[in-house]
């Protein structure tokens, strides 16, 4: 759902004023899987532009303080990277309900405005592109090790994936749908469910499971961007340079492995070269990152393991959300292509995990 105009005018009023507000051209802009709204603020006088964007829900908010200033963080220790949060005006700040850079507009919801990187993402990039894209990650990883934690301890990334094996590995037929059974769509991934399930049914894939949740992972943990997907780097218009890194409202403290996996996991999925390991397809992108920044012991690998178990808790994630918990997303195109993706590679994944070694605690 989008916003009219002239309400994201009103919202815009507390960062701006009221007459610089008036000559903005608003364009709103499809919402992502989260569901916020967001909407490009355009100076034609001076071309400068700038972000508009809600605050997902359930964020705290001094998680999203956390972010900003890790950006702020970032950014001033060099070229800017990371999109910087604007203040609002003093007169529209509510200091027991938002921090200088979060308001809370009339009707409850809490916004930012950042400042706008300018480019494209790219969905097939060359591998040129993609040793640039993860140089720049190993830059920001490099800055943004100093920082402090954030003030909510959030799950791992490895957490989360133990947590959702666990889950799987109970879990031997579809539950109950509690979505509308009428939707083609949904239905549909009622079927891409029933499909996943009983790939994970077959025989020895259920002790996959059990075995990889006694694995340890890593405990190089660090400020890491946690929602790195292929549409968040962001290029400029000659493709040879990356000029930022969006959508910060995940990050915490993790693995660095978790976005290196999640980038170049995500190209993978859109080039459904599945059966191949990320460290064959990208080599040299592995040997940039390790040049730049001590990445803790055997770094392909953890990286391959959080891409694969990723894949699988990725599915759960958006069956329980679509059919259980019956969320709604506004496109739900995007949604179906996301999961069909994530069901192709499941096999693939599946074997390789099923031959991997678990490093398992003594716990």
């Amino acid at each position: 759902m989008q916003l009219p105009i002239d309400k994201l005018r009103q919202i815009a009023c507390h960062f701006f004023s009221r007459e610089k507000v008036s000559v903005l051209v608003i364009a709103p802009t499809q919402a992502g899987f989260s569901g916020s709204i967001t909407c490009i603020l355009n100076d034609p006088k001076s071309g400068r532009k700038h972000v508009l964007k809600q605050l997902p829900r359930l964020i705290p908010i001094n998680q999203i303080h956390w972010t900003h200033a890790l950006a702020a963080h970032v950014n001033v220790r060099g070229h800017q990277l990371l999109p910087t949060a604007i203040d609002c005006n003093e007169t529209r700040r509510s200091p027991s309900r938002s921090t200088p850079k979060v308001v809370t507009h009339a009707d409850g919801t809490l916004w930012q405005c950042l400042e706008f990187i300018d480019g494209q993402p790219l969905e097939a990039p060359r591998h040129d592109q993609v040793e640039l894209a993860i140089t720049s990650l190993a830059d920001i990883h490099n800055r943004a090790a100093g920082f402090h934690k954030p003030p909510h301890r959030t799950l791992s990334g490895w957490e989360r994936r133990v947590q959702q094996l666990r889950l799987l590995a109970k879990s031997k037929e579809a539950p109950p749908v509690r979505c509308n059974t009428s939707d083609e769509k949904l239905m549909h991934i009622r079927e891409l469910q029933i499909e996943f399930l009983q790939l994970i049914n077959a025989q020895g894939l259920r002790d996959t499971m059990h075995r990889l949740t006694r694995h340890t992972m890593t405990t190089v943990h660090q400020p890491v961007l946690r929602d790195c997907w292929w549409d968040h780097v962001i290029f400029s218009g000659s493709k040879d340079l990356v000029k930022g890194i969006i959508d910060m409202d995940a990050a915490g403290w993790d693995d660095p492995a978790v976005d290196i996996a999640r980038l170049l996991g995500s190209w993978q999925l859109e080039s459904q070269q599945n059966d191949a390991q990320l460290f064959d397809l990208w080599p040299n992108a592995f040997k940039s990152y390790t040049t730049l920044i001590a990445a803790g012991t055997n770094f392909p690998s953890r990286v391959q393991l959080y891409h694969d178990t990723a894949i699988i808790s990725g599915l759960q994630q958006w069956f329980t959300w679509l059919l259980t918990e019956n969320q709604t997303f506004t496109n739900m195109q995007s949604v179906l292509q996301r999961v069909t993706l994530l069901l192709g590679a499941t096999p693939a994944a599946l074997k390789r995990l099923q031959q991997l070694q678990p490093k398992c605690s003594v716990n």
